[in-house]
């Protein structure tokens, strides 16, 4: 067997090792998707280690620096038309990390996390494409893989910064008493929403806040309740409802 021979031999072993290791991680980046969006306790575990998943498995797969087109499965649908799904350990866990935060977070200001934001995501970047070449061939298809991978890392760096700077924020919270002036319950297909509106307080007007059935359910209007507003781990101030 000539040397030539026996360095494509290994490097086919060695690349169908990377690949069980990446259908493994992708298995836990779903179990523990699964459990963080369902049952999100320890949360701060579980967002811990799913803010570490798209990481790993970025370096994982760019250990011989693969081209791009490895993040993405290219198939067809019934129609014949292609479609590009980013792997599950970037893909699922940056819609869940974003699901949470929408769920679990009051955004204080959009605009405070846009530099926090830009930074985790030019990081994650230079990370991705230091780990893995570019599409070499100019295809349509080269476009909407670009496409596919940059939104996903834009959305897990996005969400992944305000998620990390409210649960791993250790800041002495600012009080502000409110009152509660009006309720209300949107109905969704799958699900119903539940708002309070709340006096000014702090920078903010009269406005709405979401809050979970249990607590919609103990509120009414003229109760007074706390905001706490908090300075946040990346300075991106965020604050919660205290209901006693």
């Amino acid at each position: 067997m000539s040397k030539k021979t026996k360095n494509r031999k290994s490097q086919s072993i060695f690349s169908g090792l990377i690949m069980h290791k990446l259908s493994w991680l992708e298995l836990v980046a779903i179990g523990l998707c699964l459990w963080f969006l369902l049952y999100p306790h320890p949360y701060e575990i579980l967002l811990g280690i799913l803010l570490l998943i798209p990481l790993i498995g970025i370096l994982i797969n760019g250990i011989e620096k693969p081209s791009l087109v490895s993040l993405v499965e290219i198939t067809k649908d019934e129609r014949g038309y292609k479609k590009y799904d980013v792997l599950d350990f970037i893909d699922i866990t940056a819609w869940v990390i974003l699901i949470r935060v929408l769920l679990d977070y009051e955004f204080e200001s959009f605009y405070s996390m846009i530099i926090p934001g830009t930074i985790a995501f030019i990081i994650v970047l230079i990370i991705l494409f230091s780990t893995h070449k570019l599409i070499t061939q100019s295809t349509k298809n080269k476009w909407w893989i670009y496409t596919s991978i940059i939104f996903n890392v834009c959305i897990y760096s996005y969400a992944g910064t305000y998620a990390a700077n409210c649960a791993f924020d250790n800041s002495k919270p600012q009080k502000y008493l409110v009152k509660i002036v009006g309720k209300r319950i949107v109905e969704g297909r799958r699900s119903d929403s539940y708002y309070i509106k709340i006096t000014p307080w702090g920078n903010h007007n009269e406005e709405e806040i979401s809050v979970s059935k249990q607590d919609f359910d103990k509120l009414y209007n003229d109760r007074e309740i706390n905001i706490d507003l908090k300075k946040g781990l990346f300075n991106i101030p965020w604050y919660y409802v205290e209901i006693h």
